[in-house]
């Protein structure tokens, strides 16, 4: 006879379990209840193994055709501004970097007008809208230079090779006329600080211009073989 250890019911020498209380009367015996949550117990696992995986798998093919939809739209952008500048270019022709620049000039000039008038009262507003009004016309003449640039850029292989080298003078240009528009504002509103800016603009300018020449090459090295493989 076995004697259970719960209950100290005597049970017979094979039994496996306790006939009163249900408790395993060997060490190596599991109860019903044991085996059947160590069953539950590895379905749950082997559950949430595969939901993991299932998760993974949806997450990965989420990421791949969100990449997909990114990359295609890029592409649908990119050709719907090619078409646009190539319509623009047939349309236009060699005016077409003009007129763009005359609608640079009148959206500016109203951008001017507007910030004049709602800064009446404001003397610094009107010092300046005074001054920028000064150098609009050094504004298009570089406006005008750079439409040019990527006009020609656009028509001719040769003179793409060359137009990072003008964009960068094109800008130098600009921010030239920057500094004289802060040095101008300095005398006019007695304010130091901005000569101090336009020094230090005019300073950094070989800087400025030797940096952007770098970068601008560095994309033509990029994009212009891209643009070959495209061609027929």
């Amino acid at each position: 006879m076995v004697d259970c250890p719960n209950c100290r019911k005597n049970n017979v020498d094979d039994a496996a379990f306790c006939t009163k209380c249900g408790t395993s009367l060997k060490p190596d015996a599991a109860s019903p209840l044991e085996r059947h949550a160590k069953m539950f117990a590895q379905d749950m696992q082997q559950m949430g193994k595969n939901l993991g995986e299932s998760m993974t798998h949806a997450a990965s093919r989420i990421q791949g055709d969100s990449r997909d939809v990114g990359k295609r739209f890029e592409q649908r952008v990119d050709q719907a501004g090619k078409h646009i500048e190539n319509w623009y270019d047939r349309t236009f022709g060699v005016l077409g970097p003009l007129l763009a620049s005359f609608l640079f000039l009148i959206i500016l000039r109203l951008a001017i007008e507007i910030a004049r008038i709602s800064g009446d009262d404001v003397p610094e507003m009107s010092a300046i809208t005074s001054v920028i009004l000064l150098y609009l016309l050094p504004l298009f003449g570089t406006t005008l230079l750079s439409n040019y640039i990527s006009y020609f850029a656009r028509k001719s292989f040769k003179f793409r090779i060359f137009s990072p080298l003008f964009h960068s003078i094109a800008l130098i240009i600009f921010l030239w006329i920057v500094t004289k528009i802060l040095d101008t504002l300095r005398y006019r509103l007695q304010n130091a600080d901005l000569g101090t800016a336009a020094v230090n603009i005019e300073n950094s300018l070989p800087t400025v211009f030797v940096f952007v020449l770098l970068i601008g090459y560095v994309i033509l090295a990029i994009t212009m073989p891209r643009e070959q493989e495209k061609k027929p």
